[in-house]
């Protein structure tokens, strides 16, 4: 809008500006004709009928209103005469002082500023005796024509950049109308959450606004192609993870038998262990610890499926504090050169949720900080309700004082088959889904989960939606008191 009302104040200020230096030309060329008729006339009537000049000047006639006379030797006006609508008069002496000012060695007409009386076009002419006649037109009228023409062009001008504002803006809007369209089609289609598998890119341009023969319908008919192409790549990916999601649970299901058999049957073995020799009795105790190990990762990875497909929960209302408790006693007892603590307010915390789950949870984080700290280490598990969160949710926070984890594997922590130190791990029956196992039961919870590292101080953090005050079960038993059992 701003552009095109320069452009427009521009050209018709450029307009004005030629058509004002075009009537100045015409007005100056109408003041030389009529000051040269003056002239003519003057020099005409200069002389009587016996030859002689005519002295008084105020005789004259002939002269239109506004017109200057006089003769003048050398630098001195001999006699002038001013005429105006009630005829002629002498003129008067400041007017004669600025004529005997003028230089008039040149010959051509000049515009002349004679004091009080304003702009004259002045014209001289010498006689045979040596005297000088001069006439002199008032270009009073003239000025106020050119003045009332500049006026004319200002107003013209600014009405001209209004009304181009005005219709470039309606214009525009008009124009980019469909554009608008275009742009909240786009809008919709990014606010699809497209991490979701059941979630489709549906919304696409309409014909009307996708026709290729305008800008317009260009961008339009491009975004639905794009559009199209993304929903197919989203379709095809849906139907691959859920192919993956199915392959996994079968698999899972299907391993589950042979390993029970496996260990089953080194345990039946074993127990024939003074008949055997020392080698096949530890070939034994390998094979039931890596059944063991693998019947659990079999067991993760089964379980993650069935967070991804939204399954597996069975929602009661929990003591979060209760569960916390239980859950830093059963890892404690695994690891006594570790110092588990409990912060937790005094009374019950309630969430809505699994409680299995939401122990794994717990059990998982206390676990990662077992297997990835030193000895020594203390490891402090807060429980917030949701008065003490800004957004009135539940926290649950797992500090410990290790050395932390590697700024470049943070992005990546709750990723799957994800290790710190891979061969650490290994050597203590990681399988790197433990993080990616508490991610997803969080998220299917509807809540959050981070984690900040820093040396001397590692936090992961899960907050959980709170449980309506009205949806609390006025039967639900008092929670038991959260005690921490020191580890023997």
């Amino acid at each position: 809008m701003l552009w095109v009302s320069a452009l427009v104040t521009t050209l018709v200020m450029a307009v004005g500006a030629l058509s004002v230096y075009t009537m100045h030309l015409y007005v100056d060329a109408y003041s030389d004709s009529e000051v040269a008729h003056s002239l003519a006339a003057f020099e005409h009537s200069y002389l009587d009928r016996d030859g002689r000049p005519v002295t008084a000047l105020t005789d004259f006639t002939g002269q239109a209103p506004g017109t200057l006379i006089a003769v003048m030797s050398g630098d001195d006006v001999l006699s002038s005469a001013m005429f105006d609508d009630d005829g002629p008069q002498s003129a008067p002496p400041d007017l004669i002082a600025d004529l005997e000012s003028v230089d008039w060695t040149g010959s051509h007409p000049a515009t002349l500023d004679l004091g009080d009386e304003g702009g004259f076009r002045v014209a001289s002419t010498q006689t045979g005796d040596g005297l000088r006649l001069v006439s002199a037109v008032s270009m009073e009228s003239a000025n106020e024509a050119i003045a009332i023409k500049v006026v004319a062009v200002l107003g013209i001008t600014a009405i001209a950049a209004v009304l181009a504002a005005v219709g470039t803006v309606v214009l525009v809007r008009q124009a980019l109308r469909p554009m608008r369209r275009v742009a909240a089609t786009a809008a919709r289609a990014a606010r699809i959450p497209l991490a979701d598998e059941h979630h489709r890119i549906t919304t696409r341009v309409r014909r009307a606004d996708s026709d290729p023969d305008s800008e317009v319908g260009i961008v339009g008919e491009t975004l639905n192609r794009l559009l199209a192409n993304v929903d197919s790549a989203l379709a095809v990916r849906a139907e691959s993870d859920r192919r993956m999601r199915r392959f996994l649970t079968d698999a899972s299901h299907e391993l589950r038998t042979p390993l029970a058999a496996i260990r089953g049957y080194a345990e039946l073995t074993r127990q024939d262990g003074p008949s055997l020799p020392a080698t096949t009795e530890y070939a034994l105790a390998r094979i039931e610890s890596e059944s063991r190990r693998m019947t659990a990762l079999v067991g993760d990875m089964l379980l993650l499926t069935r967070m991804d497909e939204g399954q597996g929960l069975e929602i009661e209302t929990v003591d979060l504090c209760a569960l916390v408790v239980d859950a830093i006693n059963d890892v404690a007892v695994t690891a006594p050169d570790h110092d588990f603590q409990a912060d937790l307010p005094d009374g019950p915390v309630w969430v809505e949720g699994d409680r299995a789950r939401l122990h794994q949870v717990v059990s998982n984080l206390l676990t990662n900080a077992r297997n990835h700290t030193p000895a020594g280490v203390s490891v402090t598990t807060t429980v917030r309700p949701p008065s003490e969160d800004p957004d009135g949710w539940v926290a649950v926070s797992v500090v410990d004082d290790g050395p932390g984890v590697e700024p470049e594997l943070l992005p990546d922590l709750f990723g799957r088959f994800v290790r710190a130190n891979k061969a650490r791990s290994r050597e203590m029956n990681s399988s790197g889904l433990g993080l990616a196992i508490v991610a997803s039961i969080v998220e299917a919870h509807g809540g959050t989960v981070g984690a900040q590292s820093r040396p001397g101080r590692t936090e992961f953090l899960v907050r959980l939606p709170d449980v309506p005050s009205g949806r609390l079960d006025l039967h639900q038993p008092a929670a038991r008191a959260a005690q921490v059992t020191p580890a023997p």
